[in-house]
């Protein structure tokens, strides 16, 4: 395990009101409509209508901003930093909201500068995943509900092995994948392990009709404190504590892999008082349930004793099973 130090849900107003704490998120995706209050939404999609308007009066200086990325058999769409094509005050409080979403949500404090992404008739990306690039892979829509387009709906394959849950019966369709479609304002997340994909774009050559989304990653950045207690104590305590069933999940047999993120709520005294699952995304690379190893986690955590503090604090601890992300530049 490393202490990161370097079904599918729909809620409204995510960004505002954070997630529901009914239980763990261990779902593969999610969605959440109405991401942004819909005034900036619209703004931002304002700045890329105006960037696109008046078509005969492009000139290199304000135009040559986009990157035709082409890989064969992988990648057909154009892309660019955002902050080209509209006010870069605007994409920097769509990155606030997406950090402050992902810290109460997903316990997780890194959240990359996003890509911005277009997609006319013939553009797609075939099947993928991006274990090395970040813990949770995320696309927040800018496309208009109305276009003269169709596809461009995210493609995420089923989770568990297809062959043989499909030994005695045809699958096809939704049987095997779902789809996300890019709803305006609309924010999809998706575990970056799993295969994923965005149907093929047909119709309209006009880039207004198109797909444009703002995409990238999410990962872990160490533990997150909400009170007095000092971020190295936190850390050295919880390194300390989950260093030996770390070692068991990592490199035992069956080994296991994943996210997960606990909630961990410290009494004044030091004494932890409950310790919550946040998030859930551990799988054993046989298939099995992880229910056990995980008890393991949640009891070296419980019995922690942090140091005394005036008041309490809230720790958001995220616990990667199996292997870091590679360092990026």
């Amino acid at each position: 395990m490393n202490f990161g130090q370097s079904g599918f849900a729909m809620q409204q107003g995510g960004a505002l009101t954070g997630w529901p704490m009914l239980g763990p998120i261990t779902a593969p995706h999610m969605a959440v409509d109405d991401f942004l209050p819909i005034a900036l939404a619209e703004q931002m999609r304002q700045g890329i209508d105006d960037h696109f308007a008046e078509p005969h009066k492009h000139t290199p200086e304000t135009h040559q901003s986009w990157n035709y990325w082409y890989v064969p058999d992988l990648y057909t769409y154009l892309r660019t930093q955002p902050e080209k094509i509209m006010a870069r005050p605007l994409v920097e409080r769509f990155h606030a909201a997406l950090q402050k979403w992902a810290r109460e949500t997903l316990g997780m404090g890194r959240v990359t500068w996003p890509y911005l992404s277009l997609y006319i008739d013939g553009c797609q990306q075939n099947l993928h995943n991006d274990s090395t690039n970040g813990r949770f892979g995320y696309v927040y829509s800018l496309t208009w509900d109305d276009r003269k387009t169709i596809g461009g709906e995210t493609i995420v394959l089923r989770e568990g092995d297809l062959f043989r849950a499909n030994l005695t019966s045809s699958a096809a369709g939704f049987g095997l994948y779902d789809l996300i479609q890019p709803r305006f304002n609309r924010l999809a997340m998706f575990d970056d392990r799993m295969p994923h994909g965005v149907q093929r774009v047909e119709g309209s050559m006009d880039p207004l009709e198109g797909r444009f989304v703002l995409h990238g990653h999410i990962s872990e950045g160490g533990p997150l404190v909400d009170g007095p207690l000092p971020l190295d104590a936190v850390s050295q305590a919880l390194t300390l504590a989950l260093a030996e069933p770390a070692s068991a999940l990592s490199q035992g047999d069956p080994a296991y892999h994943g996210p997960l993120v606990l909630r961990i709520m410290v009494e004044p005294s030091g004494e932890v008082r409950s310790v919550r699952l946040l998030l859930d995304r551990v799988a054993r690379v046989d298939g099995g349930p992880t229910a056990e190893g995980i008890e393991h986690i949640l009891a070296a955590v419980g019995s922690i004793r942090f140091p005394a503090a005036p008041v309490e604090s809230r720790i958001h601890a995220p616990l990667i099973v199996g292997s870091a992300l590679p360092p990026r530049g």
